[in-house]
């Protein structure tokens, strides 16, 4: 089954005993002068003040979020037939789903008996040592100071862009690359363009994988059941100023707290009625 089948089961499972909370609001960063948008992600709003990111890294994306938005009952809906909405083979409809899926999980976080764990920690745990063939799916430039010098980087990329980029690493667009490294760190975009169990078919089954990014702020067993050990995200813990933030095209680090959550700590969906991350 998709990753996103199996994460709208997972989101479903986890509402079916409580009162789900209406969409309040859809966030959108503004618009460049060339029509994209200046921040590479948006935000669904829950009514309780959950937030879900969706990625905006998409042809048209600004156009194309805000005709789905306008054709949609969304606002003032249940969250959960947004959700749903992950599994549409329309990219805005889908990045819209995937907001709404993040943000219920998030909601369901907050009124589990266990809060997550927050934990900055940008490796979420993988730690590289000298001597390790690291593998990156999609280029995280805050984390290439973070692989020891002794150790071998290469960067997988769909954008031919990158291609061009130097430093102490190699970039390719051949995932086959993937076989030799470990551990391994997996931009979130792939749970939005479907590219996760591709990804994940070229990892050696010995490789430590994370998956990395704003976006994968959603309920982790089916990223677990996949055999990733790790899940590093953000939610936001300011939400008037992470709204008006984002509103504005400006930095909203500040009005979120990282997490990261590791499968062998991991209570869910139904373990004792409660979901737990343990660092």
């Amino acid at each position: 089954m998709s990753f996103s089948q199996d994460l709208i089961d997972a989101i479903e499972a986890a509402c079916q005993d409580n009162n789900v909370p209406a969409v309040r609001g859809i966030h959108l960063p503004p618009a460049r002068a060339d029509g994209t948008p200046c921040k590479k992600f948006g935000a669904v709003e829950l009514a309780d003040g959950s937030c879900g990111f969706f990625s905006t890294h998409f042809d048209n994306a600004l156009p194309a979020l805000r005709s789905a938005i306008e054709s949609t009952p969304i606002l003032s809906h249940c969250a959960l037939s947004l959700a749903q909405e992950f599994a549409s083979k329309n990219t805005a409809l889908c990045a819209l789903g995937l907001g709404a899926s993040n943000a219920l999980s998030q909601h369901h976080f907050a009124t589990t008996p266990h809060q997550l764990d927050l934990a900055p920690d940008p490796l979420v745990g993988l730690h590289p040592r000298g001597g390790d063939h690291v593998g990156m799916v999609g280029f995280f430039r805050p984390l290439l100071d973070l692989v020891p010098e002794e150790a071998s980087l290469t960067i997988i990329e769909q954008d031919a862009r990158f291609l061009g980029e130097v430093g102490r690493f190699t970039v390719t667009l051949d995932l086959a690359r993937l076989k030799d490294c470990n551990p391994v760190f997996i931009t979130a975009l792939t749970l939005l363009n479907g590219s996760l169990d591709e990804v994940l078919s070229h990892c050696s089954t010995s490789a430590r994988i994370a998956v990395i990014g704003p976006t994968a702020s959603c309920l982790p067993e089916p990223l677990f059941a996949r055999g990733i050990e790790a899940v590093g995200s953000a939610r936001v813990v300011r939400l008037t100023h992470f709204r008006e933030k984002l509103l504005a095209g400006q930095p909203w680090a500040e009005t979120v707290a990282k997490y990261c959550i590791h499968r062998d700590q991991y209570q869910g969906v139904g373990a004792g009625g409660s979901t737990a991350a343990k660092q």
